[in-house]
């Protein structure tokens, strides 16, 4: 059962670092640089609980404080380029924060208290260059089991998601999306696109950042090569094949690269390409993602309908037979 409540943790994970990637996207952003933000929260919040023994929510935040700031320091310069040259820059920006996390050697001496409370030295508490960063036992000394630690990171997804559904409904939404329309005809009406930009590209770094420290704790060891260019490529396909829009499109996607792999899996030697021939059949026949706004509206719709026959309009169906006078 732990092995299914550590699935349903990478799917939270995946979803929101989707999100992150969907954030600037409303704007007509195509980042490839959200592993680099995933690889600075994880580093971060993980530094923190295993050689400082932080709690895991201000470690986290501050990890998120810590991707927001290199994400705006990289928006500003990077955003006064536009199209495949910003794409290219952020792919840039991933090996840069690679390598120096490949190279980097910081920490503590320290001890681990297995279950016969027995304590063993350990060589090394914080990253140690190529050989990685071991011994992130947050989860382990709290004695938090893979099922609480899911359903925290499914409530953590629900909170997101209702972010998400509030931002795209919202002025601020429509303004992103107005960038991603037309800069020119958003700045005619008034529309600071750059702001917009810079705003929706700091956001975005902050939630991968999240993400990144809740995967490390999850995994408790890490690498720099953990966060390459294929990591960001496969969490744009989140994106790309769930549909860039709505909020769910991305939800939806991060949902199959997680499950269909390991539904697949008694597939055996077969199940790279089954998963590469169904990800090419979403991109041929639906071109704008599995999921549409339109689609999406319309199940809304529906939705909201089918509540209000069975539940309001049936109560006052009910009422109205109560109060009607009895028949002689």
């Amino acid at each position: 059962m732990d092995y299914w409540f550590t699935i349903v943790s990478l799917a939270c994970i995946n979803s929101i670092l989707a999100w992150s990637v969907y954030s600037s996207y409303m704007t007509g952003i195509v980042s490839l640089g959200q592993a680099g933000f995933f690889a600075i929260g994880a580093f971060t919040a993980a530094s923190l609980t295993a050689i400082y023994d932080w709690h895991i929510l201000p470690a986290t935040l501050v990890g998120a404080l810590a991707g927001a700031l290199v994400g705006l320091a990289v928006a500003l310069p990077l955003l006064r380029v536009r199209g495949l040259h910003l794409t290219i820059a952020t792919v840039a920006f991933v090996e840069v924060v690679r390598v120096v996390l490949h190279n980097m050697k910081y920490g503590r001496e320290g001890t681990f208290t297995v279950a016969d409370e027995v304590s063993r030295q350990l060589p090394w508490i914080g990253p140690d260059g190529p050989l990685g960063f071991r011994h992130i036992t947050y989860l382990v000394k709290n004695d938090i089991s893979p099922g609480e630690f899911a359903a925290w990171l499914v409530l953590l997804v629900v909170i997101f998601g209702i972010y998400f559904s509030i931002l795209e409904r919202s002025r601020l939404g429509y303004a992103l999306r107005a960038v991603e329309e037309d800069e020119i005809a958003a700045q005619g009406v008034g529309l600071s696109h750059n702001y917009l930009k810079v705003f929706a590209f700091t956001i975005g770094a902050a939630i991968a950042a999240i993400a990144g420290s809740l995967y490390a704790h999850l995994l408790t060891f890490i690498t720099g090569h953990d966060f390459d260019i294929p990591l960001t490529v496969m969490v744009l396909a989140y994106v790309v094949i769930g549909g860039g829009q709505t909020f769910w499109g991305p939800f939806l996607g991060a949902l199959i690269f997680t499950l269909l792999p390991e539904i697949a899996r008694f597939t055996k030697e077969f199940r790279l390409e089954i998963f590469g021939i169904a990800m090419l059949l979403t991109m041929i026949y639906r071109e704008h993602g599995l999921l549409t706004k339109t689609l999406v509206r319309k199940w809304e719709a529906r939705a909201v309908a089918f509540i209000q026959q069975k539940f309001i309009f049936g109560r006052s169906n009910l009422r109205s037979s109560d109060s009607s006078p009895p028949k002689n």
